[in-house]
C-alpha cells in the first residue's frame, strides 16, 4: 500500500511539473502578445520565450507557436529600428539587419516543428516583407568584410529561395563563396562554389575553380581535389595553378607519361607559356635525360629570362652530366657552363642558400675561383 501512494504521488508529481511546463511556456507566449501590443520590452520577452521552448518536454504545438510569436518579435523590433531610421534617430544597423536574420531562422525552426502546419502561410508572408532586406544585411556585411556574418546572410537567402531567377542564385553563390573562402571554411566553399562558375567570366571563374581545389585539399578530399586540378587544366590551362600542381602530383607520383602527355597537348595550343616548358624540362630531369633538359630550359628561359627555377635546372643537369663524363676537358667545360645558371639562381634567389650554396661551392672549387669559392665557403660555414 505504501509503495502504491509512493508510485501515485511520483506520478502526480511528474504530471505537475508536465502541466507546469506548459502553464508557463503558454504564459510565456501570452506575455509575448502583450509585449507585441504595447510595442515594448520585445528583446526580453524573446529571450525568456525562447529558453521556455528550448526546454525537452515542450510539445511540438506551443514549440512551432512559441517560434512564430519570436519572429514577431524580431519583426516588431525590426519595425522600431526602422522607425529610428526614418527618423534619423541614432541607429544601430547590424541590429536591424540582425533582426531580419532572426525573423528566417525563427520561422524555419517553426517550420520543422510544425507538423499540422498551422504558421506555415503566417510565417511565409512574414519572410516575404523583409526578402530585400534579408540580402541588404549580407551586403552590409560582406562591404565590412564581415566574412562569417555575411555568409550566414546568403545561405540563408540562397536556402530559401523559390521565386528569384538563376543570375541571383549565381551572384550570391560568388559572394557566400568569397566570404568562405576568406573565413576559412572549406566546407562552406564547397557547398557554393559549383553554382558561383554558372554563366561567370572565365577569370573569375578561374579563381572559383582554385578555390574549390584549396576547400578539398583543405578537407583532405584528395580524390576529388585531383579530379578538380584536372578539370582546371582542361578549362583555364593558363591559370598556374591547375597546371603546376597537376605536374607536381604526376611526378611525385611518378607518371612521367602522364606528365609528358599533358605538357605536350598544351605546347601544341600554345607555346608561348613559360611554365610549359619548365615542366618539360622537369620531366627530362626526372628521366636524366640531361640534355633534353637543358633544351627545355632553354626554351623557358626565351619566355621568361629570370625564371629562377629553369635556371636551377639547367645547372643541375650540367652537373649531373659532370659524373658520367670521362673526357676531363670535357668534365671542365660542363662546369663552366654550370656556373653561370647557378650564379643566376643566387642572383634571383638570394635566401635559398640551400639550393645554390653547394653547387657553387663544388663548381668554384673545380674552376679554381679563388676569392668566389672563399666567399661561398665562408658563407656555408656560416649556415
Amino acid at each position: 500500500m505504501r509503495r502504491y501512494v509512493l508510485a501515485l504521488i511520483l506520478i502526480l508529481f511528474v504530471t505537475g511539473l508536465h502541466a507546469a511546463r506548459k502553464v508557463t511556456v503558454k504564459t510565456r507566449i501570452k506575455e509575448a502578445y502583450t509585449a507585441l501590443k504595447s510595442s515594448s520590452g520585445q528583446e526580453k520577452i524573446e529571450k525568456i520565450l525562447f529558453d521556455s521552448i528550448s526546454r525537452p518536454g515542450v510539445d511540438n504545438a506551443l514549440r512551432a507557436e512559441g517560434y512564430y510569436v519570436c519572429a514577431l518579435l524580431e519583426q516588431s523590433i525590426n519595425e522600431d529600428l526602422n522607425q529610428k531610421a526614418y527618423l534619423k534617430q541614432k541607429l544601430d544597423t547590424l541590429r536591424l539587419f540582425k533582426s531580419v536574420y532572426m525573423m528566417y531562422d525563427y520561422v524555419l525552426m517553426c517550420d520543422s516543428v510544425d507538423f499540422a502546419r498551422r504558421y506555415t502561410d503566417k510565417g511565409r508572408k512574414i519572410l516575404a516583407r523583409h526578402r530585400a532586406n534579408l540580402l541588404g544585411g549580407g551586403k552590409f556585411l560582406l562591404k565590412a568584410e564581415k566574412w562569417a556574418d555575411a555568409y550566414r546572410y546568403f545561405d540563408m537567402y540562397l536556402s530559401t529561395m523559390t521565386d528569384e531567377e538563376d543570375s541571383v542564385r549565381v551572384r550570391l553563390s560568388y559572394w557566400a563563396t568569397l566570404c568562405a573562402m576568406n573565413d576559412n571554411k572549406p566546407y562552406d566553399v564547397l557547398k557554393y562554389v559549383r553554382t558561383s562558375m554558372d554563366n561567370g567570366r572565365s577569370e573569375d571563374c578561374a579563381v572559383l575553380m582554385e578555390y574549390m581545389c584549396r576547400a578539398y585539399a583543405a578537407v583532405g578530399d584528395s580524390l576529388h581535389w585531383i579530379d578538380s586540378i584536372k578539370e582546371g587544366v582542361g578549362k583555364y590551362p593558363r591559370h598556374d595553378y591547375f597546371f603546376l600542381n597537376l605536374m607536381d602530383w604526376y611526378i611525385r607520383h611518378d607518371e612521367l607519361d602522364s606528365a609528358s602527355t599533358v605538357t605536350d597537348s598544351l605546347i601544341a595550343v600554345d607555346s608561348k607559356i613559360p611554365n610549359y616548358w619548365f615542366a618539360k624540362s622537369l620531366i627530362a630531369l626526372k628521366r636524366q635525360r640531361y640534355t633534353e633538359c637543358i633544351n627545355m630550359c632553354e626554351e623557358c628561359l626565351k619566355l621568361a629570362p629570370d625564371y629562377a627555377e629553369a635556371w636551377y635546372n639547367k645547372g643541375i643537369s650540367l652537373l649531373n652530366m659532370t659524373l658520367n663524363e670521362k673526357n676531363n676537358r670535357r668534365v671542365m667545360e660542363l662546369y663552366r657552363r654550370a656556373e653561370k645558371p647557378m650564379e643566376m639562381v643566387r642572383k634571383l634567389q638570394p635566401h635559398a642558400v640551400d639550393r645554390w650554396g653547394k653547387p657553387l661551392y663544388r663548381i668554384y672549387l673545380k674552376l679554381n675561383r679563388g676569392e668566389k669559392f672563399e666567399e661561398i665557403d665562408r658563407l656555408l660555414t656560416a649556415n
